[in-house]
């Protein structure tokens, strides 16, 4: 007992305390003492700052949040159906109509119904020689052709006891200037009971718009 408290007597002092934490480097103690008011990003250097930025070469545009995954962490949600169902009725018909956008992109779209009814006049609404249950069908198409022009076609044809009834119509517009519009198109009417009805059409107009 005696040799240990003689050791713990006559031991020095840097053997019986811990070593000290080393000194913080001054910029680190600053830090903590004085913190930067700003504490976002574009405070730190101006890194996010527009003006601190580099020039942009010519030809190139600078990425800014819209590009990023998700555009920017907008969340999109599409505002409508594909598809629909709806009812019809006219003096002519009435029946039920399911339609569907098949595609839809910023230069293309194609629409496609069918329509199941009964016809309650003939040689009305692109329809047959006569009365009774039919089922129609139709097809939109839409084309950008550049900036300026653009295609269109509408193929419709119905069905019933009174044969069937086509009508395919083809139209392009062409913008001139912004208020001057050439429109050509060529439309096409067959019917399968009454070859008198059998026509083609084409047109060819300039609009002007006030």
């Amino acid at each position: 007992m005696l040799p240990l408290l003689w050791l713990a007597f006559s031991a020095p002092p840097t053997a019986l305390h811990p070593p000290l934490l080393p000194v913080l480097p001054p910029e680190v103690a600053e830090r903590l003492v004085a913190p930067p008011r700003c504490l976002k990003a574009r405070c730190v250097n101006g890194e996010w700052s527009v003006d601190a930025m580099a020039s942009i070469p010519s030809g190139q545009r600078r990425v800014d949040a819209d590009d990023l995954p998700g555009g920017g962490g907008r969340l999109r949600l599409p505002n409508e159906r594909r598809d629909w169902v709806k009812a019809q009725g006219s003096n002519a018909r009435v029946g039920m109509q399911y339609g569907l956008q098949a595609v839809k992109r910023p230069g293309t779209s194609v629409r496609v119904s069918v329509d199941t009814g009964y016809r309650l006049q003939g040689y009305a609404d692109d329809g047959t020689a006569g009365t009774g249950p039919i089922l129609r069908g139709q097809v939109e198409w839409n084309q950008a052709l550049g900036k300026r022009a653009r295609l269109s076609q509408v193929t419709r044809v119905e069905t019933g006891q009174h044969g069937a009834y086509l009508r395919n119509s083809l139209l392009l517009n062409v913008q001139l200037q912004p208020t001057l519009t050439l429109s050509s198109g060529v439309e096409m009417r067959r019917d399968s009971d009454l070859a008198g009805r059998n026509q083609t059409d084409a047109t060819l107009k300039l609009k002007y718009a006030f």
